[in-house]
């Protein structure tokens, strides 16, 4: 088999239900890297951001009950080598490639952290809420920059996903149609009444598995209630067949806040 490859099982659940769970396709080694790399970019971020007196447009935090928590830091690519690579492994691209009959292009890429902070960094504007994500799918957000909906994520688990952790939660076989959404207070949300908000299913990947999810899957999760990271690399390719512009929905992000960080690199060294 070709290295990555999906078995004729996997492909009929990624068909029927939407995703596919792929345990240990990383080694411990390598989601020690990644998790290196995790840091060592929610360092940069924060640090720069309180250095140039401006929080970074990568980062997505909230304060709940006075404690900070990291939610998300996107985009992370040009900030990581190892991450850059990691996007383009083969044990990611061949299952994606089986999908799609097609070669996948990398659209975006964004590090879930779900991580409470032990300092406080003061002087930074912040969001009063929660680490939570709404009940949403994907493609509510692509549809702006017109991506075609056959767009495959996958989340690379860099941490345990535990009940307690705020682990994705899907809603299986919500991929086969685009259910309406609704703007919420915390991003996108599917219109109330369309589904059943206590269905679903917890998605308890151990570390250094992967997931595959379509870009319809609906799915959201809880707030994280330990005092530890639930930290998700994820990826989205879309297939080659469409011509789409390269890193419209990130690219004046990365353009935009690069000169803060290699600034307070420069002040730094």
């Amino acid at each position: 088999m070709t290295i990555g490859a999906l078995t004729t099982a996997e492909l009929e659940q990624f068909e029927n239900e939407g995703y596919v769970i792929l345990p240990a396709v990383f080694e411990s080694n390598e989601v020690d890297h990644m998790r290196q790399e995790a840091d060592f970019i929610l360092d940069l971020i924060l640090n720069s951001s309180r250095a140039n007196h401006r929080k970074s447009g990568r980062l997505d935090w909230i304060e709940t009950e006075g404690r900070q928590q990291v939610r998300k830091i996107q985009p992370i690519n040009d900030l990581s080598l190892y991450l850059t690579q990691v996007s383009e492994d083969p044990r990611l691209l061949a299952p994606m490639r089986q999908i799609m009959r097609d070669e996948p292009r990398l659209m975006e890429e964004k590090l879930n952290y779900k991580q409470p902070l032990w300092e406080r960094f003061e002087g930074l504007e912040i969001r009063q809420g929660t680490d939570r994500f709404p009940m949403h799918n994907d493609w509510a957000y692509y549809a702006a920059q017109k991506y075609p909906q056959a767009i495959i994520s996958s989340a690379i688990s860099m941490d345990d996903s535990t009940p307690d952790n705020g682990p994705l939660h899907v809603w299986p076989g919500t991929h086969r149609t685009h259910l309406e959404h609704v703007q919420g207070p915390i991003g996108w949300e599917v219109k109330e009444g369309l589904l059943d908000p206590h269905g679903g299913i917890d998605i308890l990947a151990p570390a250094g598995s992967v997931m595959l999810f379509h870009s319809l899957l609906v799915h959201n999760s809880r707030s994280n209630g330990t005092d530890h990271p639930r930290r998700l690399m994820i990826y989205s390719h879309y297939p080659e067949v469409f011509p789409m512009c390269f890193d419209v929905r990130n690219g004046p992000t990365r353009l935009r806040e690069s000169p803060y960080e290699l600034e307070y690199l420069r002040t730094k060294a």
